[in-house]
């Protein structure tokens, strides 16, 4: 009995996965026609919706490296608000020189500053500027405040919020910074 019942659940399987082949293949199918069905002048309306949607990135991104995106600068503490009103997303990096965690922190963001151009990285030495410091509430090194829209969005203290502390990967970074919006991964 035990081996008919197996041969039911084998057989019910097969059928859905036959099943969903064939759902597959039929949707396939549908988007073959429509992209036969195309006409010239289709074609080149696409070709031109494209053209501009590549113009206008283009220009975006001319404009945001303009103001310093897709670099990694030290900024001083009284240009820090400046630097802010001129990016919808800045990442700001509280560091010190002689604190090693801040030299890893450091090489990650000089990585992803050049990838993610839509949001504007900056670090700004935290010994010099009390000020900040005190305001954005810092009180470990290195931390990150992430700012969308000039409100502070999250603050990230250390690398307590990586689960390989301070051996995060770049790419743990990356995912830390999309978590809370500050760069869109594609």
């Amino acid at each position: 009995m035990e081996d008919g019942q197996q041969r039911t659940v084998a057989d019910a399987i097969a059928e859905v996965a036959v099943q969903v082949a064939k759902e597959t293949e039929a949707d396939l199918d549908a988007e073959l026609a429509r992209l036969d069905a195309l006409k010239e002048d289709d074609l080149e309306e696409l070709r031109r919706k494209r053209l501009e949607k590549m113009k206008a990135t283009h220009a975006d991104r001319q404009k945001k490296l303009a103001v310093g995106h897709g670099e990694y600068e030290m900024i001083e503490e009284k240009d820090f608000f400046n630097e802010a009103k001129k990016s919808e997303r800045i990442v700001i990096h509280f560091w010190r020189e002689s604190t090693w965690r801040c030299e890893v922190m450091d090489k990650h963001l000089k990585q992803l500053c050049q990838k993610h151009w839509g949001t504007r990285f900056v670090k700004i030495n935290a010994e010099k500027a009390p000020y900040l410091a005190e305001r954005l509430h810092i009180w470990c090194l290195p931390s990150l405040v992430l700012c969308i829209k000039g409100k502070t969005e999250h603050t990230v203290v250390g690398f307590s919020e990586f689960a390989t502390g301070d051996e995060a990967t770049t790419e743990e970074v990356e995912e830390l910074l999309a978590k809370y919006g500050v760069i869109t991964v594609d």
